[in-house]
């Protein structure tokens, strides 16, 4: 996704397919200061899980903005019951290949960003048995929105981004530029093709590719149940549960409502924050964000259709593009996987 520094014109003209060889660049390139100021008043407007709107991956939009979901017919997760991080939840009950197997309750879990939550709900993360958090944030999503964590909770950061076409300043463009940018960015499609081509990059480039497969890993090798996240928990954070799940062999229709459920889970906080930001005259056509805010079933297809394109397969996928082993295949299985 484009840096506004040096692509200004490029975001007016729309978003064009990224190289797929394109890297993310060194830690002490991506952690310098941002070039593009968020302004208090655009930031002023945020509440509860939408207060880093600004900095987020995008977040679901409210079903009254966005295109009718699907009703899930199966199991989207148990809720860690977080008020403030709706997304949160394990990946439980999801059958898996062979066996009659389905993945275990509280054997691991997925949510938005963890920066607001109060003492009680950190230690709800105890009582669940989190050993680890991953954190695929940027360091500019994880500096003005630090987690909040219990203590005896280690965390590690995988940043999955692109510095050269980064969402942050792509989405604080678009609202602090007001409709005429919005349209701009946004309008005639352009918010859909964005997304879809997040999704692509997400396969295709390969340091993006080496967090997921750091995740993968320690997932597998931890000594308890994993919690991976991101802003919103429904793209990055949605594209791992997808890699772990079809790891396990769950069915694609399963895979797909899992992701889908963040749109009911982030409803509430994203109609507050649209809501907020009509009332000071910042965005005037909500709908424009419909394509950037929400999950599309198109966005998940666009990551399997590249999977499919570059790799031929996901086992290959898995094999080649992640790195990941047999052996730790069968680790994932015995940890998540139960009757």
């Amino acid at each position: 996704m484009p840096g506004l520094a040096s692509a200004t014109t490029h975001l007016e003209a729309g978003v064009r397919a990224r190289s797929p060889d394109r890297g993310i660049h060194t830690r002490s390139v991506i952690e310098r200061k941002p070039l593009v100021t968020i302004s208090r008043a655009v930031r002023g407007t945020l509440s509860g899980v939408a207060a880093a709107l600004i900095a987020i991956t995008p977040i679901a939009v409210s079903p009254a903005l966005a295109a009718p979901v699907p009703v899930l017919q199966t199991p989207k997760g148990v809720s860690l019951d977080l008020p403030s991080a709706p997304n949160a939840r394990d990946l439980s009950d999801i059958p898996t290949q062979g066996g009659g197997g389905k993945v275990k309750d509280g054997s691991v879990f997925r949510s938005d960003a963890l920066n607001k939550l109060s003492a009680g709900e950190q230690q709800q993360l105890v009582s669940a048995g989190i050993v680890e958090i991953i954190d695929f944030r940027s360091p500019t999503e994880r500096g003005q929105n630090p987690d909040k964590l219990p203590a005896s909770i280690p965390e590690k950061s995988l940043p999955v981004y692109d510095p050269n076409n980064d969402f942050y300043l792509f989405f604080a463009k678009a609202v602090q530029g007001g409709p005429v940018v919005q349209q701009q960015l946004l309008g005639n499609g352009k918010g859909k093709q964005f997304m879809v081509d997040y999704y692509t990059w997400m396969v295709t480039d390969a340091t993006a590719r080496s967090q997921f497969s750091a995740a993968v890993k320690e997932i597998a090798n931890a000594n308890g149940p994993v919690l991976y996240h991101c802003t919103a928990g429904k793209d990055r954070t949605g594209w791992m549960s997808a890699i772990l799940l079809s790891s396990l062999g769950a069915p694609k229709g399963q895979i797909y409502d899992n992701y889908l459920a963040s749109n009911d889970n982030l409803a509430a906080a994203n109609q507050a924050t649209l809501d907020g930001l009509v009332a000071k005259g910042l965005v005037t056509d909500p709908s424009l964000f419909t394509p950037v805010l929400g999950v599309d079933r198109d966005y998940l297809d666009a990551a399997f259709d590249a999977v499919q394109q570059n790799f031929g397969s996901f086992g290959n996928f898995l094999s080649q593009g992640l790195g990941i082993d047999d052996a730790t295949i069968a680790a994932l299985k015995s940890k998540l996987v139960g009757k």
